[in-house]
């Protein structure tokens, strides 16, 4: 009985061993994809031979697996066994996968030093179109071949992003200057400098599929597929998404090209050109403006008027609206921006935590400040007062719970137990902002010409403010 098991297993092992040998053979051997390409290449050239030489040269080719081994970059390269007139330009009009590489590019990238993978993508190794584009989950492949539109994402691993605006990487560069402009850097760190709201990017166009949740991405669940309908609508793919998106369908584009050269793997230096030319793209001749593009327009924008989010309940504050720069001082706006506030999105963009040293903090305060009126407002001499914060707070309950939170914890109105506020806002510059208000703000005129507080009543306000960090 135990013989006879045995027996049958074999048996039956050696069924499934038969069958899985003629599929392959079948499959793989007898008619696969590159062979196809490749007996029609062969036809292509042979009538299309300008003369005799190149005719026999074509008629002696041998159809068969091609492959380069490319040791530096410890990789091996097959795709030229469907692509086999990549540099032939006798088939320049041929379909793919036939058809000759566009432009000049392997001029200075032939194939037998770089392979494809390095700039296109997708798996090497692989012999039918389906595993070596690696597009599909079914495929388990992380880096599939890159779309046309993404292609130069890979160009900024050997070369420099100024470099390329001007020689063929368009694209990357101008995706490059969007980042800028568009103050990414405003919620994302990378290379250590930048917000914290978001994820870093360093290296997260080499991230695996695994990394970005796939659920509400719409058609191929790749990594740039991703990318691009996240910057279309954020809250979309990732509903948590704090991220505020104004974006073209162009600029997507560009964007998601620029992030996906953001990788962390190392390219020889051999392959490396990285030739130090200044960036085509404009720049700002102040690095006040500079920096305040990078780092703090994402959320502030122009910084005229403050903004209530509806979606996240919150204000972002008009730091260049005139009434407040009239009020604030240089020193309050260097604390407020070196130690962020507490509790809300403004983080800390001091050296030791966003990466700002305090020369490049006071040039984003002269920026801000380069409109600040000639003439400042009425001195209220908060000082000559007693306050009492009983009946401030009576006051405060009536006037600004509606938008400042019945704790003061902030809504439409900011947050006043922030630290920053408790600790380093002159009661001075609060009495002022209550009594004149904020032009272009939520906040109105609270003294006599505006809703008709008296100065009394606005220092017990700002001394009752002033003790919420305790309560």
């Amino acid at each position: 009985m135990y013989n006879r098991f045995y027996s049958w297993l074999l048996l039956i092992g050696s069924v499934v061993f038969v069958a899985y040998s003629v599929r392959a053979i079948y499959t793989d051997n007898v008619s696969p994809e590159w062979m196809k390409y490749q007996e029609k290449y062969k036809k292509l050239v042979i009538k299309r031979a300008p003369d005799e030489k190149t005719r026999n040269l074509a008629k002696e080719l041998k159809v068969g697996i091609q492959q380069v081994y490319l040791s530096k970059l410890n990789q091996v390269d097959r795709c030229m066994s469907c692509h086999i007139g990549v540099d032939n330009e006798m088939v320049s009009d041929v379909d793919q996968p036939i058809r000759s590489h566009k432009g000049d590019y392997l001029k200075n990238h032939p194939p037998d030093r770089f392979g494809c993978t390095v700039c296109h993508h997708g798996q090497g190794r692989a012999v039918d179109i389906r595993n070596a584009h690696g597009i599909g989950l079914d495929t388990h492949w992380d880096y599939p071949v890159l779309p046309t539109e993404y292609m130069q994402s890979a160009c900024p691993s050997c070369h420099s992003i100024g470099w390329l605006a001007g020689n063929g990487g368009e694209k990357v560069a101008k995706g490059e200057g969007i980042f800028r402009k568009r103050g990414c850097l405003g919620c994302h760190k990378m290379q250590g400098r930048g917000g914290i709201l978001g994820k870093k990017l360093d290296g997260v166009g080499s991230q695996p599929i695994a990394y970005f949740p796939m659920a509400h991405v719409r058609g191929e669940k790749t990594v740039y597929a991703w990318m691009k309908q996240h910057f279309d609508d954020p809250r979309n793919i990732v509903p948590q998404s704090e991220m505020i998106a104004d974006l073209t369908d162009e600029e997507s584009i560009l964007l998601t090209t620029y992030v996906l050269s953001l990788s962390d793997e190392e390219i020889p230096k051999e392959y490396q050109y990285r030739e130090e030319t200044p960036s085509v793209q404009e720049q700002p001749e102040d690095p006040g403006e500079a920096m305040y593009n990078l780092y703090c327009v994402g959320c502030h924008a122009a910084g005229t008027e403050s903004v209530y989010d509806e979606v996240f309940k919150r204000t972002i504050p008009a730091i260049q609206n005139p009434s407040f720069l009239a009020a604030v001082s240089d020193k309050y706006l260097h604390i407020v921006i070196s130690e962020g506030r507490t509790g809300t999105p403004m983080t800390s963009w001091k050296e030791a935590a966003a990466g700002l040293r305090p020369d490049e903090i006071d040039a984003i305060i002269r920026y801000i400040t380069r409109n600040r009126p000639a003439t400042g407002p009425k001195p209220f001499e908060f000082v000559k007062y007693q306050g009492n914060a009983k009946r401030g707070q009576e006051i405060f309950n009536i006037r600004c719970v509606d938008c400042h939170g019945r704790s003061g914890e902030g809504g439409v109105g900011l947050n006043l137990r922030n630290p920053v506020v408790q600790k380093y806002a002159d009661p001075e510059f609060l009495a002022v902002t209550l009594r004149d208000g904020r032009v272009g703000t939520h906040m109105v005129a609270f003294g006599s010409q505006g809703v008709g507080l008296n100065d009394q009543d606005i220092v017990d306000v700002i001394t009752y403010v002033k003790t919420l960090s305790g309560r």
